[in-house]
């Protein structure tokens, strides 16, 4: 993985979250112009939030979309709702945003199975939403990429 790009701030809806992370990535180099509204539209084909117990989104597109590998989380101080991903009629309050820059299409579902493991750990929610944005990035390769 090339960076984890580390972002707080508030969202009024699914659609401006994607958008601060898929600009953080855009100004970083990380994706094409056009990569945020690649993330609109599969989001709204195959939704990305979790569950209840696990309240995270992890939207992601195709590989035609990135230049460079990385992930850009949003950490929110207010949940926003994300379609879930195992029902797309429900919805889930979301903290937590990571959006997947990756260059391999495979890898998403890799990369995808890592952050639910990682999530598992009752207290990983916890530390993802209390740690300075400093320790966050370190924590966060640790637990995917260890």
């Amino acid at each position: 993985m090339d960076q984890i790009y580390i972002i707080e701030g508030n969202a009024s809806d699914w659609r401006e979250a994607i958008f601060m992370t898929s600009d953080e990535l855009w100004k970083h180099g990380c994706v094409t112009d056009d990569f945020y509204n690649s993330c609109i539209e599969r989001e709204e084909e195959f939704p990305t939030g979790l569950t209840e117990n696990c309240p995270v989104a992890i939207p992601h597109t195709t590989k035609e979309k990135v230049k460079k590998q990385a992930i850009c989380v949003l950490r929110l101080p207010k949940s926003i709702k994300f379609h879930r991903m195992d029902d797309p009629e429900l919805e889930v309050d979301v903290d937590l945003v990571f959006n997947l820059a990756l260059k391999d299409n495979n890898q998403h579902v890799i990369f995808i199975a890592r952050i639910i493991n990682m999530l598992k750990r009752p207290e990983t929610i916890r530390e993802l939403k209390e740690l300075p944005v400093s320790q966050l990035t370190e924590y966060l390769q640790n637990c995917i990429f260890a």
